[in-house]
């Protein structure tokens, strides 16, 4: 790609990505995520010895390697560490240390890290949650990672070449923290916590550190694959990668206030082409500019973001190549896949999260569980939220009156607060650390009050606990005798209002809730079939690009007649009304002709008597602003076969969380 194509990419890519996060600022700080966020849950398993030789269940300990010389007031400072990466270079890691309020004489304490969102820093002083922790004896090490804050270099998105070696720096340095307390085999005590990228260095720690130190964690709304966060099935997920890509160069939407967006594009190009200057590395502004341009991430940013993900660690399969970067540097590869061992871990997911979904957080838990460690899954109403909705626009209600003839689709609804019922998340992240590092028995029950199930948010102030993660469930028909519009015909098929979208089979109602309503609440699976309508113009010029069958696409960046692209996602139709809502604001895209047998996003949603459920088809989402179909011999297919829904049984769950 020359200098003038890429200079015209990266237009496009930063003034989709101005636009969209033109209303995520609040007080000029970039807003992606809910705050640095906690969940928590309880149990009374044993915390795993470090060294795999058996069980520590944290009362045991040993002796500190520096003791406590003189009892002080515990102080705040900065540190800055030199740190070795795989590639033979080096990064400078800033850091703050929270000493605990009182260190005193003979007395031990346990660490906890904190890691800050994308585009984010370190805390540089105690916020309450932390000052909280402070007061009950922890130390607390707040991190910049990579690139963000002041810490050198270029963010890798959590490379275990670059970050990893970084966070393993941290914990060797950290040895020496006077006081540190220790479990019985002498493995240091330690926490961790943090929301999205702060959730992604506790997976990325946890599998990379060949000590295996970090045993206690507590991630928010953080993802187990990014190959899917960001190209599920196959379909970009371009709302989110453009404003990703405007949140990590914080001081580029700086520039933007100078009135001259051409500043800003040559800005880009020049450290781009420097390597120099920008937060993020030249391998996300790869991905993120091909990406746009052909409408497929390349294989080598996908090998690269699975590399960097929780998946990696549980799983036994290697990285995969990332040779074909044109302006980046793969990684070394020096780390070596699965391995991850025994952690007791919080996690806490966001239904409404459109990013990092409910799947992530299902398989996440999944994986840690399936290795034996006492794991929790909490959710809330909020998470990674986009920011533009018609409501915020001031458009809806003028629209209103119109809605049956025409309905422009809303990114997604606000998210909400950082609770799971009536259960407070922080406090019971607080509790999660006091049972498995101070030894505080009791407390997490004291906080948390259903033990080790699931905690499922429905709305605010309203949550079920259930023993498993619901999956599939009753099966519907979908019938699509009219065809589901695809391509631009899509974009017209998605603002059409239901007047007009339930003729053309864009809307299937198939579920009504009786008397006393009912529960959804889980992960729906569709097993569907995408037909190609017989095109003997694109059948003609499929045999000239040398396609095999309708269905294969012979050259990513020129599809013709082989490349539909569709949004399928659950809607909830409140008696007597006309209007169809996303349930959680959630999107499953598919991509291509052929069989589709795969799990839909996560939903949890209370159903009042009379309620409608229904399967809502788009050609065209604004939570993927440029990832439409752009083959023009596909204007519609046929989409035939089922899909299973978790509408729960009274006696599958427990309310009044």
């Amino acid at each position: 790609m020359g200098a003038n194509g890429l200079k015209h990419a990266l237009s496009i890519v930063l003034c989709c990505s101005v636009l969209i996060l033109a209303g995520c600022k609040d007080d000029g700080n970039v807003v992606l995520a809910s705050a640095d966020s906690t969940g928590a849950n309880s149990g009374d398993s044993e915390t795993p010895n470090n060294d795999g030789s058996g069980e520590d269940n944290g009362d045991d300990t040993s002796a500190p390697t520096v003791p406590v010389a003189e009892s002080r007031a515990g102080r705040v400072y900065d540190e800055t560490l030199t740190i070795a990466t795989n590639d033979g270079g080096t990064d400078d890691i800033v850091l703050t240390v929270m000493e605990p309020a009182e260190l005193v004489a003979g007395e031990s304490y346990p660490l906890i890290l904190h890691g800050h969102g994308y585009g984010g820093s370190r805390s540089k002083t105690p916020d309450a949650f932390q000052q909280r922790l402070r007061d009950a004896g922890y130390y607390l090490i707040s991190i910049d990672q990579r690139g963000f804050g002041e810490t050198s270099n270029t963010v890798r998105v959590m490379s275990p070449d670059f970050e990893g070696q970084d966070l393993v720096g941290v914990l060797d340095w950290a040895e020496n923290l006077e006081g540190l307390a220790r479990r019985a085999n002498g493995k240091m005590k330690v926490g961790s916590y943090g929301g999205s990228y702060g959730g992604m260095y506790q997976w990325l720690l946890a599998g990379a550190d060949p000590e295996e130190r970090l045993r206690v964690i507590a991630p928010d709304i953080a993802p187990y694959d990014l190959t899917y966060a960001l190209d599920p099935n196959e379909v970009i997920k371009s709302g989110w990668v453009l404003a990703l890509v405007a949140a990590g160069e914080v001081p580029i939407l700086g520039l933007a206030t100078t009135g001259d967006p051409s500043v800003i594009v040559d800005h880009v190009l020049e450290q781009v082409q420097r390597a120099e200057g920008l937060r993020e590395d030249p391998v996300i502004y790869e991905a993120a500019v091909r990406g746009a341009l052909t409408n497929r991430i390349p294989d080598a940013a996908l090998n690269l973001f699975r590399y960097h993900s929780l998946r990696f660690f549980c799983e036994n399969e290697p990285a995969g190549s990332q040779d074909g970067f044109t302006i980046g540097v793969p990684d070394p590869l020096e780390v070596a896949p699965g391995g991850l061992h025994k952690i007791d871990a919080l996690i806490t997911q966001g239904f409404r999260d459109t990013l990092f979904n409910f799947n992530d957080a299902a398989n996440s838990y999944d994986c840690l569980k399936a290795l034996g460690g006492d794991v929790r899954l909490l959710t809330h109403q909020t998470g990674h939220i986009l920011p533009a909705s018609l409501g915020t626009a001031g458009l809806e209600d003028p629209l209103d009156p119109f809605y049956a003839a025409l309905t422009l689709p809303a990114f997604q609804d606000a998210g909400g607060s950082q609770t799971c019922g009536s259960l407070d998340l922080y406090d019971v992240t607080f509790a999660w650390f006091q049972e498995k590092l101070q030894a505080d028995k009791g407390a997490l029950d004291a906080a948390l009050g259903i033990g080790d199930k699931l905690c499922l948010s429905l709305a605010e102030g309203d949550a079920i606990a259930t023993d498993t993660i619901p999956r599939g469930g009753e099966s519907f028909d979908i019938a699509m005798d009219t065809p589901a519009l695809s391509g631009t015909l899509g974009i017209l098929g998605s603002v059409l209002g239901s007047a007009t979208r339930e003729p053309l089979l864009q809307t299937q109602s198939f579920y009504t809730a009786p008397v006393g309503g009912g529960v959804v609440a889980g992960i729906p699976h569709i097993a569907i079939t995408v037909d190609q309508i017989i095109d003997p113009v694109g059948d003609l010029l499929g045999g000239i690009l040398g396609q095999e069958q309708p269905g294969d696409c012979a050259i990513d960046a020129l599809a013709l007649g082989c490349d539909p692209i569709y949004f399928l996602a659950l809607g909830k139709r409140a008696a007597g009304t006309a209007r169809w809502d996303l349930i959680d604001d959630q999107l499953t895209p598919l991509r291509g002709f052929g069989s589709h047998d795969l799990d839909m996003t996560g939903i949890a949603e209370r159903l009042s008597e009379g309620d409608e459920l229904g399967l809502l088809i788009y050609g065209f989402h604004p939570q993927y602003p440029v990832s439409f179909s752009r083959d023009l011999l596909v204007p519609a297919s046929t989409i035939n076969g089922s899909v299973q829904i978790p509408i729960l049984d009274p006696q599958d769950y427990e309310t009044g969380v």
